[in-house]
C-alpha cells in the first residue's frame, strides 16, 4: 500500500486556501490529494539544494510552495493568479 503524507498548512496558506471559490477549492483539494501521495512529482520543482522545499502549479491559476519532512507535507504558500494580475498582456 502506498504511503500518503500528512498535509498541514501554515496560517497564511490556510487563509489563502479558504478564500478560494467552490470550483477553485475542488481543483485545489484534488491537487493536494495528488501531492499527498507523491510530493516529488516530475512537475514539481525543487527550491532548495536538498529538494525538500518545492513548488508546483496545482492548476493554471494556483501555485503552492511546500516542504516535505518526516512523512509530512507542509504547504507554506498558496498563490492564486488571475488575468487581472498581469502587467503586460500579449
Amino acid at each position: 500500500m502506498p504511503h500518503t503524507y500528512q498535509v498541514h498548512f501554515t496560517e497564511q496558506a490556510a487563509a489563502a486556501r479558504d478564500r478560494l471559490d467552490d470550483q477553485q477549492r475542488a481543483a485545489f483539494d484534488k491537487g493536494i490529494s495528488l501531492l499527498a501521495r507523491d510530493p516529488f512529482l516530475e512537475l514539481s520543482r525543487p527550491m532548495s539544494a536538498t529538494g525538500d522545499d518545492r513548488t508546483i502549479r496545482l492548476t493554471q491559476n494556483i501555485m503552492v510552495e511546500y516542504t516535505v519532512s518526516m512523512g509530512r507535507l507542509l504547504v507554506f504558500i498558496v498563490e492564486v493568479f488571475n488575468d487581472k494580475d498581469v502587467l503586460v498582456t500579449d
